[in-house]
Formats: structure tokens, C-alpha cells, sequence
């Protein structure tokens, strides 16, 4: 599990067991991701988060991904072949496929922003009320999900904008049914309001929710560790090996270029949903450079335009078949897919935590598995089993995921240091900085009479993630019942 999904697990535990949840204008993001999680544990009936599964959890994101694959079928009247592009570049692309099952704010964001302006194109068709409400509904999810909705709202807007003054005929119509902007905007800070306020407990959240913009501005420039160059985005998506392994979507970034131009040709003046396509045309731009712009990146935030390059990139293709035999048209379309889907289930599947894959992040190694087996072997046999206590220190309290992995051992001690307490802990997992000040700590502040040898936990190099090394310690006194545990 990655460093981050981890941490949103631990506090949806808060959740879980203690119906405890307030929003945190500086870190953690929205609520979204908190509460819908909620409904697959109590269907599987786990209460407590030691009995949550990564499935369960994951199970949010990638229902989120299957809501944009529905909403997707409204746009049939763009076109039949259309939809069907749609799909399967958007259910095949390993960028969308790999974080739609990452326990993060972003699928939830991305999906609720692009299904509410789809709802609203279909208010726009039909002028029926229910699609108005219900695109307010997506866009207080998405406003709820996570800081960054400010981003796709104001290129929404500006796109709305641009596309109003290319309109000579339209350029200065503004008529306003202010019966719908009351629908709309009601709507959506209802339900912005209630995931805020963690459902009227927290009145406070409400004006975090706005507060936490001075948060979230002034960080995007100060973490080192995410500051990435303009082009760092398309890095991901252009050409890369694992294993002799070829990963490259460039074929969405051609046709997105491809789809701009037919969007906006004369040809295609008078097309159906000619102008719902000219929105996202410019609306995936001005995301695009927004964010390639801001020097804060994470490659997840890239599914917030890439998925509107999908769509462009759906129209592009499907404008080929204007251009190249029906036959061949399809046949270019399965390959392309057939490409895709192999490409999705390598990086999703096969390589999901290797550091090769382009779309792996400071994310765990396969190391961090095998700690907490082999935790309940060697407490196993000790009288205290799962209540041992274990000490856990890192700088800065680096030791995520671990948290996720050790949610079971019930007396567990978080620190980013060595207290002089340490020597009372049966077992010690520590940063390999900290290992000198450890020894000093539980062979000089023990009482007389109250000394104990440690020795190695582990009997190899271990890593929470890569580069990120971790090292145990047990009392000698544990490790012989441990082990003459396995002699017997």
C-alpha cells in the first residue's frame, strides 16, 4: 500500500471505530474519500480497521472510476462510436486504471468533476431539472474531495468564457435563469456543507473548507520532493521499459492534438455536441498548462486533465473513420485497445509497486509485507501476543506505511525520536539514524536490575520504500522464546 493511502486508512479507522471525523484544512484533503468508504465496510460488516481489507478500501476509488464509465453513455448523441472509443481508452489507460485503485482523493475528483459537467451537458439537451441537481451534486462531491477542485472550477469557467466570445452570434448574450442558478448553486453547497461539517457535527469545517485555500497555495512551491519540471507529466506517458516491458500512451496525446483540430474545423460546425466538445478541447488545455505550470507535482494530479485528453482523444479518433475504410477503422481501434489493456494490467497488476513503472511513487516495497507476519509469529508465542508493546520511531515520523501493516498489534508506540522510556518495549523498529541514540537510551536510562540485551529482529536489509531502510530490535529473552519455539 502506498505511503499515502495508507495515512487515509488510518484516519478512516478514526471513523470506523469512534464516528470520529474532522476535517483538516492543512493536510489529508476532503471528507469524500472518509465517509463513501464507510459503505463497503458495513456491507462486508468489518468494524473495526483491523479487520478492513486494502479491497475494501480501494473498492472507493474504482467505483468512482465505473460512475465517470456510466456517465460516459450520455453523451451517445456526440456518437455511438464515440461512446465505444471513450471507453475503452478511458477503462484501458494504465495512468486512469493504475490510481483509480490508489485509496486517494484524485479518482474521486476526477470522476465526480468530468460526470458533473456531463450531467450538466445532459441538462443542457433535455432542460430537465434533475440533471441541473444532479451536476450540483457532482460538483459539491468533487469540491468535497479534495483542495484542487478550485483548479478544474476555474478552468470550467474560463473555458465556459472563451467559448462564449468565439461565438460571434452569442459573444454578448448573457441571459441568466436565475430560477437554475439558485437550484444549482443551493445544491451543490448542501452538499459540499454536509461532508464538511462531517453532517452538521462540525460547523467549523465549513469555513475550513474555504480557509484551507491560503493552505494549499502557498504549498505548491515548498516541498522539495515534489517540485518537478513543466514537462514531468508527459514524462510519464511517453516512452518507458520494465523488463523489457513497453509503456507509452502517447497514442491519447496524438489524438488529442488530432481531435483539437477537428473539433474546432469548419466541417464540423453544425456536429452534434460539437460545442461539448470544444469546452473540454479548451478546458484539458488550461488544466494542462495549470498544472504543468505549478512546480508542486505528484503524477496522480495528472488524471485531472489526462482524462480529458482522453476525451478529445476518443473525438479524434472517431474522426478518423472519416478518413480510412470502416473495416480498418475497427481494427486499428482493437489493436489500440488490445495494446492498452495489456499495457493497464502490467503496470496495474504485474509491476504495481516496482520503482520502473512509470506511475509508481515513493510507494512501498514488498518488505513492508513481510513485517507484520512475521510480528505475529514472534509475539505469537509470547504471553502478550498482539498487546506487546512495540516501540516505533523515524525523523520526522517517516514510518509510513507501517501504521497500515501494524494496525493489529494494539500497543504500538509512534515517535520521530528515542525516548529515554524505550528500554520498556520488547521490541523496537527504528530508522538506522536513530540506532545509536537507541543504544544509549536502552542501556544507560534502564534501571539497575532492569537491563536487557537486544539483538537483531530481522536477518536481512529491510525497506519501508525504496531507498527508505527500516531495522528491529528484540530482547534477547523474546528472541530465545521465539526461536526455541521453532525448534520444538
Amino acid at each position: 500500500m502506498h505511503v499515502d493511502e495508507a495515512v487515509h486508512a488510518i484516519k478512516f479507522g478514526y471513523l470506523l471505530e469512534d464516528n470520529y471525523y474532522r476535517y483538516n484544512p492543512v493536510e489529508y484533503h476532503g471528507p469524500t474519500l472518509n465517509y463513501f468508504s464507510l459503505i463497503p465496510a458495513w456491507i462486508l460488516g468489518e468494524r473495526n480497521i483491523s479487520e478492513v481489507t486494502e479491497a475494501t478500501l480501494r473498492a472507493v476509488p474504482v467505483f468512482a472510476g465505473l460512475l465517470l464509465l456510466c456517465m460516459i453513455f450520455q453523451l451517445k448523441d456526440i456518437g455511438k462510436d464515440f461512446v465505444l472509443v471513450t471507453l475503452i481508452l478511458t477503462g484501458f489507460s494504465s495512468l486512469i486504471v493504475f490510481y483509480n485503485r490508489y485509496y486517494i482523493q484524485e479518482s474521486l475528483l476526477v470522476s465526480f468533476s468530468f460526470s458533473g459537467m456531463i450531467a450538466y451537458y445532459s441538462f443542457h439537451k433535455t432542460n430537465k431539472v434533475y440533471w441541473l441537481i444532479t451536476s450540483a451534486v457532482l460538483f459539491g462531491l468533487a469540491f468535497a474531495s479534495k483542495e484542487t477542485s478550485i483548479i478544474t472550477f476555474f478552468g470550467i469557467a474560463l473555458s465556459f468564457f472563451i467559448l462564449k466570445m468565439m461565438n460571434k452570434t452569442e459573444r454578448f448574450k448573457f441571459s441568466i435563469n436565475w430560477k437554475n442558478v439558485l437550484f444549482f448553486v443551493l445544491t451543490f453547497a448542501l452538499t459540499a456543507f454536509l461532508f464538511f461539517t462531517s453532517f452538521f457535527t462540525n460547523l467549523r469545517g465549513a469555513l475550513d473548507s474555504i480557509i484551507t485555500f491560503t493552505n494549499y497555495f502557498g504549498k505548491a512551491g515548498n516541498n522539495a520532493e515534489h517540485i518537478h519540471p513543466f514537462y514531468y507529466y508527459f514524462s510519464l506517458v511517453s516512452f518507458r521499459t520494465v523488463d523489457g516491458v513497453f509503456f507509452s500512451e502517447l497514442l491519447i496525446l496524438v489524438f488529442f492534438i488530432f481531435g483539437i483540430i477537428r473539433a474546432f474545423a469548419k466541417v464540423n460546425k453544425n456536429s452534434t455536441g460539437i460545442d461539448f466538445i470544444k469546452f473540454i478541447s479548451l478546458f484539458t488545455s488550461i488544466l494542462t498548462i495549470i498544472y504543468s505550470t505549478l512546480p508542486y507535482k505528484t503524477p496522480w494530479t495528472m488524471m485531472s486533465f489526462w482524462q480529458g485528453m482522453i476525451l478529445i482523444a476518443a473525438f479524434g479518433f472517431t474522426e478518423l473513420r472519416k478518413f480510412i475504410p470502416k473495416a480498418n477503422w475497427y481494427l486499428l481501434l482493437s489493436l489500440i485497445g488490445a495494446f492498452m489493456f495489456v499495457q493497464s494490467y502490467y503496470s496495474s497488476i504485474v509491476y504495481s509497486s516496482n520503482p520502473q513503472d512509470p506511475f509508481v511513487y515513493s510507494h512501498a516495497g514488498n518488505d513492508v509485507k513481510t513485517i507484520e507476519p512475521f510480528l505475529t509469529k514472534v509475539t505469537a508465542v509470547q504471553s502478550e501476543f498482539l498487546n506487546m508493546p512495540i516501540y516505533i520511531a523515524a525523523p520526522n515520523s517517516d514510518y509510513w506505511p507501517l501504521p497500515w501493516y501494524l494496525r493489529k498489534f494494539k500497543n504500538t508506540s509512534w515517535n520521530d525520536r528515542i525516548a529515554d522510556n524505550a528500554y520498556k518495549f520488547p521490541i523496537v523498529i527504528a530508522s538506522p539514524e536513530l540506532e545509536s541514540e537507541l543504544i544509549e537510551k536502552i542501556y544507560t536510562k534502564a534501571p539497575a536490575g532492569h537491563v536487557n540485551l537486544y539483538v537483531p529482529l530481522f536477518d536481512k536489509y529491510m525497506e519501508i520504500r525504496q531507498g527508505k531502510e527500516i531495522r528491529g530490535y528484540i530482547r534477547k529473552d523474546y528472541f530465545d522464546n521465539y526461536y526455541n519455539a521453532l525448534s520444538r
